[in-house]
């Protein structure tokens, strides 16, 4: 046991050296070991619903999503730090629903989550995108292939620095929305291969969605509503708490309720990491259906060691 929380925490060492600490430059009062909400004199502003956050590699461009009181629509947000003032939207595939970016280690690709209106008579589903940075900004977007999307939803893809991409699907259970399972699959030039859906106790008969895996792939956090967790319900549906496994010797450990600390009545989801893994990020929603604007959290990722 020793020798693993040396090894851990060496991992997240090793996170905290390189990439630049622009970043600071969205929010200069960076937390501890207690979540606080991130840049929230910056980005939430006029009662508006905010989440699911990214950054450039560089620390210098931060990606946010905003949504409404009943999630629709949802548009991609560009913040640069040369610029606070100035806020893109990007609009790259549609008007109706953007969101959940994440960037690649080199800066060359954004991934996001994109539902166009469905055709007369089919259901609505959410597929992946991703587009390749250019001189502009971010070109047209790509559909992924047909092993990463199907004709249930797909949502919120994550990637290790080797090219392991992590995202959530409804495929096993036909629906489109809160009943997910995490796959893994590869990279592969500009396709994937190697899909596997995750073995239990990652994915239950319950709701797994939203992961985020570590660039070295030791460890993946992701929001589930599996019984024992914090939150209530709305909707019909029961809240999501975020859980933490470990990666040990290519297996993934029991998940691990992150407490009430990070978790809360509410839906805690869309975890994220400062470029450096310096920090932990997530977003808070108060309900299904809420006036309460949600917000982004940020706490120092020392807190990963107390789950070990």
């Amino acid at each position: 046991m020793k020798i693993e929380r040396l090894i851990f925490g060496l991992a997240i060492c090793l996170l905290g050296c390189g990439p630049s600490r622009a970043y600071l430059t969205f929010d200069q009062e960076p937390p501890e070991l207690k979540p606080v909400p991130f840049a929230e004199r910056l980005i939430t502003k006029n009662g508006e619903h905010v989440g699911y956050c990214a950054f450039s590699p560089d620390g210098t461009e931060l990606y946010y999503a905003v949504t409404s009181d009943s999630w629709f629509p949802s548009k991609m947000i560009r913040i640069s730090a040369n610029d606070l003032e100035k806020k893109d939207t990007l609009y790259l595939k549609d008007r109706t629903y953007e969101g959940e970016p994440f960037i690649t280690r080199d800066g060359n690709t954004l991934y996001f989550t994109a539902l166009l209106a469905p055709a007369a008579g089919e259901q609505w589903h959410a597929d992946i995108y991703r587009s390749s940075k250019t001189a502009d900004g971010w070109g047209t977007p790509e559909l992924l292939d047909t092993l990463i999307n199907s004709k249930s939803s797909e949502w919120h893809l994550s990637m290790t620095d080797r090219g392991v991409v992590y995202f959530a699907s409804e495929r096993g259970k036909g629906t489109s929305a809160w009943n997910g399972d995490l796959y893994r699959a590869v990279v592969e030039g500009n396709s994937f291969s190697g899909l596997e859906k995750l073995p239990y106790p990652v994915n239950t008969e319950y709701h797994e969605s939203d992961p985020l895996i570590a660039p070295d792939e030791s460890f993946l956090i992701f929001h589930s509503n599996r019984p024992g967790g914090y939150g209530l319900e709305s909707g019909g549906v029961i809240h999501c708490d975020l859980y933490i496994s470990f990666n040990e010797n290519g297996k993934w450990t029991e998940p691990v309720n992150m407490g009430p600390d990070i978790n809360s009545e509410g839906i805690e989801m869309a975890p994220a990491l400062t470029p450096d893994g310096k920090y932990f990020l997530f977003t808070r929603r108060r309900a299904i259906e809420t006036a309460e604007p949600a917000q982004i959290f940020w706490v120092s990722s020392k807190i990963f060691k107390r789950y070990r």
